[in-house]
């Protein structure tokens, strides 16, 4: 993995390092995912994203993107992973871990009108015209996280090819955690990292501790942090 030696402090090997949960691989480990928009879930609000971007050759730029959806439009993508949790610092603490055993595979659907989508004018501007969904939750008799991994593209072929394998930590561009004040409704920003700005990368909770899975900072030396490839608007319209 490429990494980046300004995106901020990068903690000594010598800390002990968390284990990951274990593994369901039983095939009925579908039936223990608990979706995003179930009954349990449906009076919690999401308080996490982490945005991932396919990565299209180039420069980066507008010209060269277009270039290379032409060449290929199965480059074009760009995935939202929004994170439901009863307890945002163990989140942290425990590190944030899942792979495909977590998802249910039956549960993914597309989605072609995107007008009832959170921030649905600058995907437009970004030229996103339908989705995909997948469903994902913590394994344990009491999952205390649930997400939904929403898949942006410019037409189904893209999304019905797409792979959950797809996203990976290189891809990722973008993460936040937050809160929100119940009377006021202010949003409090507890985490950010940016590809394109990693030194003002904060946590304000866990300050610099290490942390685990698929938060992209503060990572131990062996692990690193994702290099910026292509990046999208920054999605602070998520919270």
């Amino acid at each position: 993995m490429k990494v980046v030696t300004a995106a901020g402090p990068v903690v000594s090997d010598a800390a002990p390092r968390q284990t990951a949960p274990p593994q369901y691989d039983s095939v009925s480990h579908a039936h223990r995912v608990q979706h995003y928009n179930s009954p349990a879930w449906q009076d919690t609000s999401y308080t996490a994203c982490f945005l991932f971007c396919s990565t299209l050759p180039g420069d980066g730029t507008a010209a060269a993107a277009a270039a290379a959806a032409a060449a290929d439009p199965a480059l074009e993508w760009e995935a939202r992973l929004r994170v439901k949790s009863r307890d945002l610092p163990r989140l942290m603490r425990e590190g944030f871990h899942w792979t495909p055993a977590n998802f249910d595979p039956g549960a993914t659907y597309i989605q072609k009108d995107l007008s009832g989508e959170k921030g649905v004018k600058t995907l437009k501007r970004c030229g996103w015209t339908r989705s995909r969904n997948f469903f994902l939750s913590d394994l344990s008799d009491n999952p205390y996280w649930t997400a939904t991994l929403v898949i942006f593209a410019r037409n189904t072929s893209v999304l019905s090819r797409f792979k959950v394998t797809d996203v990976t930590m290189e891809k990722m561009s973008w993460a936040a955690a937050w809160k929100k004040d119940p009377h006021s409704g202010n949003v409090r920003w507890i985490y950010e990292w940016d590809c394109r700005k990693p030194q003002g990368s904060y946590n304000a909770v866990y300050g610099e501790m290490a942390l685990d899975g698929w938060w992209p900072w503060p990572k131990r030396a062996a692990d690193g942090t994702p290099e910026c490839g292509r990046v999208v608007e920054r999605q602070d319209n998520e919270a």
